[in-house]
């Protein structure tokens, strides 16, 4: 039988399921482009290994968030049990969230469950789109994981813990792949695809050639230094804010200043939030008056959080002052804390635009900007003048 399963699992895959295979390190981790096949091939060889180990594995297939699992890894690899006819041969217990195959057992976990994550041992561990996790959560499993770790990620982030933290070690194997090593991949793909090479030499560079992203002449803010929050000094703290709700989050950063550093942490980035829902969390967290600088342009809510005990101010904004902001920004050395995700991917994704003959002209694009408005909105009401102090 075991003879019969390998034949399925490996009659059609791409070379990442043989690279993992044959590494011999530890740790195995597959940086590649968009529609590399990478998760696929790796869903495969966990597969492999389920058809062929005799000893009892226990696998855990990791994404940073339970409806991400649930939507990319995890669907895959359900799909590919059912298309080898090993899927009814097991017991997917869909409460537990795992799938159990002889006698092997396979969990799917997020990361913020944390419980299961780290207080169990496994054999193997799949770290899916391992770049939206902490190191912290990386150190966590792997101190738990007694054969295997499996990592993939698109290189989108040019500065990163994956990069000095387990790239460089020497029991890690490096695969990079792009979407011409997946040999499944239908023409008209392959096309759109190459459509971005012309368009955005940057996102292509990630996205098209699975290389490591890089700070673009394009990219507004460079040069910031990420610490954990717990290092930064004692500081006179204030808040910035920039409302969303349906298609945009709300933002919020904690700023503050000390010499020629300017600190920044961010504290919130959701969809889905009322006046009332931002007044609740300011009001858990101790921060409802913190004074809190918003978008103008939202006179009305900004009342409204005062009603409800918040110390909102309306920012100063007008002719130029996106700029200034950017420029005032630019004068500080910038530490944010390592916790702040969502402010570091719209620091990598923030970009002056660009014209068609490819100058580089002095307006930032509107997107990516949410929390980037917030930061500017705290530092330029606040900051503008050096010498000024505001209050309500």
């Amino acid at each position: 039988m075991a003879s019969i399963e390998k034949r399925k699992v490996t009659e059609y895959c791409n070379i990442q399921f043989y690279q993992a295979i044959e590494a011999k390190e530890r740790i195995k981790v597959f940086q590649g482009g968009t529609r590399s096949g990478k998760t696929y091939a790796l869903c495969q060889y966990l597969i492999y290994l389920l058809t062929t180990r005799k000893d009892a594995l226990v696998i855990s297939i990791v994404r940073k968030t339970l409806p991400a699992l649930k939507g990319s890894v995890q669907r895959d690899f359900i799909s590919l049990l059912q298309k080898l006819g090993l899927y009814y041969q097991g017991v997917h217990n869909k409460s537990e969230n795992t799938f159990k195959y002889k006698n092997h057992l396979v969990e799917f976990l997020s990361v913020d469950d944390s419980q299961k994550i780290r207080g169990r041992k496994r054999t193997h561990c799949f770290l899916n789109e391992a770049n939206e996790l902490i190191f912290e959560d990386f150190r966590q499993i792997s101190m738990r994981t007694t054969e295997e770790m499996l990592i993939d990620f698109n290189p989108s982030d040019p500065v990163h813990w994956l990069y000095d933290e387990v790239i460089d070690r020497d029991d890690c194997f490096l695969s990079v792949t792009t979407y011409k090593d997946n040999q499944f991949l239908p023409l008209e793909l392959v096309r759109e695809i190459e459509r971005i090479k012309d368009r955005d030499p940057d996102y292509w560079r990630v996205y098209g050639e699975g290389q490591r992203a890089v700070f673009s002449d394009r990219q507004i803010f460079q040069k910031w230094e990420y610490i954990p929050f717990k290092e930064f000094p004692e500081l006179d703290w204030h808040l910035g804010c920039d409302f969303g709700f349906s298609n945009d989050s709300t933002a919020i950063v904690m700023v503050a200043k000390k010499n020629d550093k300017l600190y920044v942490h961010e504290i919130l980035y959701s969809k889905g939030m009322t006046n009332r829902d931002i007044a609740e969390f300011l009001k858990r967290e101790g921060k409802n008056q913190m004074l809190m600088y918003c978008d103008s342009a939202e006179p009305k809510s900004i009342e409204e959080l005062r009603q409800m005990d918040v110390l909102a101010k309306a920012a100063i904004k007008g002719a130029g002052s996106i700029n200034a902001g950017i420029s005032l920004i630019k004068e500080f050395d910038v530490i944010v804390s390592s916790e702040s995700k969502n402010l570091q991917k719209e620091q990598q994704m923030y970009f002056w635009e660009e014209l068609k003959d490819g100058t580089i002209i002095n307006k930032p694009i509107d997107k990516f900007n949410h929390l980037m408005d917030a930061l500017r909105y705290a530092t330029y009401s606040r900051y503008k003048n050096r010498n000024d102090f505001f209050v309500i």
